[in-house]
């Protein structure tokens, strides 16, 4: 019987294709959950004063950034496809580095763009349900996609401000021997 040779690489770059798969499942199922489970515009109190779930609709981007505008939703169908291309790129050019920290942030990035991109395919908006209130302020409600591209999005700056061989704030000694020479 021949052994057959796993390729250590590719178990690892499929663990993160698979991983995309499970931010987008998580993200839409829980949106189907609150769609179903809270009618429109009802809030459920999880914390008093603090931390709440709605289910509300949001035509627009962030903050509901230009939803009453009638050719929005083609706007943000284009930039999220427009955007995708470039995360992906970038994924593609990070197999040929080490970068795992870079890598597991746009898995984040990759899987909550497509995560509310099925939304507005589907429904031409958004489904978000998360909400805080601090210090009387109502934050915008959110979803897990959000969520996923807030934290992905923190990785990618930490990544090149503190862990690419050319970070800005990275100090490196090979740097500094350059350039006394």
């Amino acid at each position: 019987m021949q052994r057959i040779r796993i390729n250590r690489r590719v178990v690892i770059e499929a663990l993160f294709i698979l991983l995309i798969g499970v931010v987008i499942l998580v993200d839409q199922l829980t949106k189907k959950h609150f769609a179903t489970a809270i009618h429109e515009k009802q809030t459920q109190t999880v914390i008093e004063g603090f931390f709440y779930f709605t289910h509300y609709r949001n035509r627009g981007s962030a903050w509901s950034f230009m939803s009453d505008v009638w050719w929005a939703q083609i706007f943000f169908k284009v930039l999220t496809v427009v955007a995708l291309i470039a995360f992906i790129f970038l994924y593609i050019y990070t197999l040929k580095k080490d970068y795992k920290w870079l890598k597991v942030a746009l898995v984040f990035v990759i899987g909550g763009t497509i995560g509310n991109f099925i939304d507005r395919l589907l429904f031409n908006e958004v489904i978000d349900f998360i909400g805080f209130i601090f210090w009387g302020y109502y934050f915008p409600v959110f979803n897990l996609a959000d969520s996923f591209l807030v934290v992905g999005t923190i990785m990618i700056i930490i990544h090149l401000l503190f862990i690419d061989k050319d970070a800005v704030f990275k100090k490196n000694d090979a740097k500094k021997e350059d350039s006394s020479n």
